[in-house]
């Protein structure tokens, strides 16, 4: 009986610490739309998303979602497109972050630990890449746009022109909805 109430003060001791230590990262609120067809979430943007007429994978579904952040640095909000061709499980995600503050996503910030490659019309765009995924970073017109493919186990990467090409094809959406 005492060895059970050990472990069990134990495991308690353990999920109090973890709270307490996920309490304290950057992210203070966090909200996120589930998501949605894409020309309903387009529908309650304030402003006029470039979209990609290219994207690098064969898009099966497609969906969007709006999320709002709050952090120490400030607020800022995402819409996602999410790009998925379920047969081969791929996910190629634009996420547009806007109503941001330059402290979050500065040209410099998004430039950290990136390499440098030259998009059109004289824009600068940091591309990474790990284990996980792959992503393409940009800033235009005061937002931040950014092309992230995630890896699934076994999964090949992407080329990284095929990042460029996609960041190289995006167009302002149409008033009426068009791309």
């Amino acid at each position: 009986m005492k060895v059970t109430k050990r472990v069990l003060i134990f495991f308690m001791l353990i999920v109090i610490t973890s709270c307490k230590t996920n309490s304290e990262g950057s992210t203070i609120n966090y909200v996120h739309v589930t998501e949605q067809p894409v020309e309903l979430i387009e529908s309650k943007l304030e402003f006029i998303p470039e979209i990609p007429i290219y994207i690098p994978i064969d898009v099966t579904e497609e969906t969007a979602s709006l999320e709002s952040y709050e952090t120490k640095q400030g607020k800022f909000q995402e819409v996602v497109y999410h790009h998925r061709n379920n047969d081969k499980q791929q996910l190629y995600n634009l996420i547009i972050t806007y109503d941001e503050t330059d402290q979050i996503y500065s040209e410099q910030s998004i430039a950290r630990g990136k390499t440098s490659h030259a998009l059109e019309h004289g824009i600068q765009g940091y591309y990474e890449e790990d284990d996980d995924g792959q992503s393409l970073w940009w800033r235009n017109n005061g937002l931040t746009y950014r092309f992230v493919y995630f890896l699934n186990e076994g999964q090949p990467k992407l080329d990284k022109q095929e990042f460029i090409q996609s960041a190289n094809s995006v167009e302002p959406l149409q008033p009426n909805g068009t791309r």
